[in-house]
């Protein structure tokens, strides 16, 4: 069974309520529940989250919820690892049937499409990757651009950069983002990384990689989707 999962926790700090926030007409989550309900490859989508009302919102856009996310995997601080992982191990026992893959679709990357999903698991199924992860072409590049501060100076994160002498020269980089992660089962419950030794990379273009952090985030999210 191919697991679609959503995870939203209702202690956001940096914008209070933000996986429920409404977004031109709906909440936030259900753009990704309906994107996961209309991916032919996902046998089944729950939400998890730690509260009752996303867990009633949720349930009325169509996903499941079959659980709340104890309390243990709901901090601030709490990586997204164990709580992949709990829902491979509850949604087995609820269901009976054994996850041979999951597909991470976070509320924060709303412009995904059904065509990312499905790439991304067809990118799983056709090579020898245990996670295929998205992202975008970085603006900043550490052998370039990009500084640590160390002793009251500055210095490049990544190699000397004496030989960078400008961006189009030093290494491509890219910034990962919350569209979609899809991992096996053999990765998530046996290696348990975030990102395993054999982790595939999918290709969002910019104007679809928005993550929203910010208050900011969201107006521009309205400001695309309106175009």
């Amino acid at each position: 069974m191919v697991l679609g999962l959503i995870p939203a926790r209702g202690g956001s700090k940096g914008v209070p309520g933000k996986n429920i926030k409404t977004v031109i007409d709906k909440p936030l989550i259900a753009y990704a529940i309906a994107c996961g309900l209309n991916c032919p490859s996902i046998d089944h989508l729950i939400v998890s989250t730690d509260s009752p009302q996303i867990a009633d919102i949720s349930k009325k856009w169509g996903a499941d919820v079959p659980f709340l996310r104890p309390e243990k995997i709901a901090g601030d601080t709490t990586p997204m690892l164990p709580v992949m992982q709990h829902a491979v191990t509850e949604s087995e026992r609820l269901y009976r049937k054994r996850i041979e893959a999951l597909v991470l679709l976070d509320p924060t990357g709303p412009l995904r499409t059904v065509g990312d999903i499905e790439s991304c698991l067809k990118q799983l199924r056709e090579t020898d990757c245990d996670a295929v992860v998205s992202g975008s072409p970085a603006h900043r590049n550490p052998y370039f651009n990009m500084v640590v501060m160390e002793g009251g100076y500055i210095r490049l994160p990544m190699g000397s950069g004496e030989s960078v002498g400008c961006r189009q020269q030093a290494p491509r980089m890219y910034d990962l983002n919350t569209v979609v992660w899809v991992y096996t089962r053999r990765a998530l419950m046996d290696e348990g990384a975030r990102l395993p030794k054999r982790t595939g990379f999918y290709e969002v273009p910019g104007e679809r990689s928005l993550d929203l952090d910010s208050e900011f985030d969201f107006t521009l999210l309205e400001f695309l989707m309106s175009l």
